[in-house]
């Protein structure tokens, strides 16, 4: 019996022994692999492109902010325009002791009683041009009596040969009526309406950092209430009507009212009103090189370095910044060419 018990505690021990290495083998540290190696920075190449830094703000759409109309006809109003109306060259935009007042189109309000012995001016010229529009041709130039006696008789109005202040308005095109602001029996020459223009516009309260971007004229990006994008032009901008209380004005309040047509009208014309984006250029620069503002690093003595890769090897390069637009940077530098590759952290 002893001769068996002795190789059996034998394979007892070598198994032992196998066990203990097998559960060191599978607890222990997994060996090294080549994905555990540190993975190649990510690179992006220096580019040669446009940038364009912009701002943006939110507007309204409708018709542009309304002017108020004052009337300068002595007498009492007796009829007004419906609000949403259009009034057109040679209308009437109300009446006084049951006399329209048309609407002439022109830039200089008439300042003074014309007829045919008036010395010439820019208020003849255009009450001139615009009887001609209407088909009261003066012969020779001049304004003619007879000719305006005809207009006037076909308006109901006395036919006197002579146009007062007041009896025309002058405006420099097609009115819509935003408001009316009198009621039937009132004073004639005191404050009748609010007017706009008839196209589509969009009206935005801007900032002061904001008014150098969009002055008259500029061009901008417009994201319509339809979520569709067409451009503008800024046509006005006015200033903002102040607190009473100047000391308690916030100084970053909105302090001019823009006023922005739309270029493309078809683009508005199923739109009513709602909230627009309006988009600026404010700065652009055209052939610089650049990368994204995540290759820059900053410098320990100041300024910024690109880490730049070539041949395996990692150097770094100082550069200069100038704009940063749209998550990209100018750069330049002594040594910087396009197509450098760059480290970049994203």
């Amino acid at each position: 019996m002893r001769k068996w018990l002795l190789p059996g505690l034998i394979v007892l021990t070598v198994l032992g022994v196998g066990g203990v290495t097998g559960y060191r083998w599978l607890t222990g540290p997994a060996p090294a692999t080549a994905s555990s190696a540190p993975a190649d920075p990510r690179t992006v190449a220096v580019t040669k492109t446009d940038l364009a830094d912009t701002t943006t703000f939110s507007g309204t759409l409708g018709y542009g902010a309304p002017t108020s109309l004052t009337g300068r006809k002595e007498g009492t109003v007796t009829w007004l325009p419906a609000v949403g109306s259009v009034v057109g060259q040679g209308k009437r935009l109300y009446t006084v002791d049951t006399k329209p007042v048309m609407l002439f189109f022109g830039d200089t309000p008439l300042y003074r009683k014309v007829d045919a012995t008036s010395t010439a001016g820019p208020d003849v010229k255009e009450i001139i041009a615009n009887l001609r529009a209407l088909g009261y041709k003066s012969p020779g130039g001049k304004l003619d009596t007879d000719v305006v006696k005809r207009w006037q008789k076909a308006n109901g109005l006395d036919e006197t040969g002579a146009i007062d202040v007041g009896d025309v308005v002058v405006l420099r095109g097609k009115v819509r009526i935003n408001s009316v602001r009198a009621q039937l029996g009132a004073p004639a020459a005191g404050e009748l309406l609010g007017l706009t223009g008839v196209d589509k516009a969009v009206t935005a309260q801007i900032a002061p950092a904001q008014v150098d971007a969009v002055k008259q004229g500029t061009k901008v990006t417009l994201m319509m209430p339809d979520g569709k994008q067409t451009t503008g032009t800024t046509a006005t901008a006015t200033a903002t009507a102040q607190n009473a209380d100047q000391q308690n004005a916030d100084p970053m309040s909105p302090k001019m009212t823009v006023t922005i047509t739309v270029d493309d009208q078809a683009a508005a014309a199923t739109l009513d009103s709602g909230p627009v984006q309006v988009r600026v250029t404010t700065e652009t620069r055209q052939g610089v090189l650049a990368v994204p503002v995540s290759a820059l690093i900053a410098l320990q003595e100041g300024g910024y370095a690109l880490q730049v890769v070539a041949d395996g090897k990692t150097t770094l390069l100082a550069v200069k910044t100038g704009m940063f637009a749209n998550g990209m940077v100018e750069i330049s530098g002594k040594g910087l060419l396009e197509g450098m590759r760059v480290v970049t952290t994203s």
